[in-house]
């Protein structure tokens, strides 16, 4: 509830009003704009920032496998080794939102974020080849260490 309130309504209620107000493809940039340059920049330079903490890879794929495993955000399914961890994501409380609150295209932007968040890390390497966003039937998300 706390995700759904404090980071995907207020995003969807932002898209909405630009809606009222601007025609469909200038809303569709400006919400681009801001989702990219704002919110996936300050989560990538979070992300690059603590890769600089000992045992990153190590400790940064256990918490996202444990958060996979126990968050009512996404039902999925994870898998490990030492070199690189996955999980497939089959249901997203991103994409179920957007489609609750008439919005699907806005789904992918969300999806952007992580491509963003995690690319151009030094110690963990990122790769998606669909997302629920997009029309995937999942989100493939799949790290591995550099």
């Amino acid at each position: 509830m706390k995700t759904l309130v404090q980071t995907i309504l207020p995003r969807i209620a932002l898209y909405k009003v630009l809606q009222t107000e601007l025609p469909a493809e200038e809303t569709f940039t400006h919400m681009r704009t801001y989702m990219m340059d704002w919110v996936a920049a300050e989560k990538h330079a979070f992300t690059a920032k603590m890769e600089s903490v000992p045992g990153f890879y190590q400790i940064y794929s256990y918490c996202f496998l444990k958060i996979m495993r126990t968050s009512d955000l996404w039902e999925s399914t994870q898998e490990h080794d030492k070199t690189h961890f996955s999980a497939s994501i089959t249901k997203c409380l991103w994409h179920t939102a957007c489609q609750e609150n008439g919005c699907p295209e806005l789904c992918p932007l969300f999806c952007d974020v992580d491509d963003v968040t995690y690319g151009g890390l030094r110690k963990l390497g990122f790769s998606r080849t669909k997302t629920l966003g997009c029309g995937g039937d999942c989100c493939d998300f799949r790290f591995f260490k550099r």
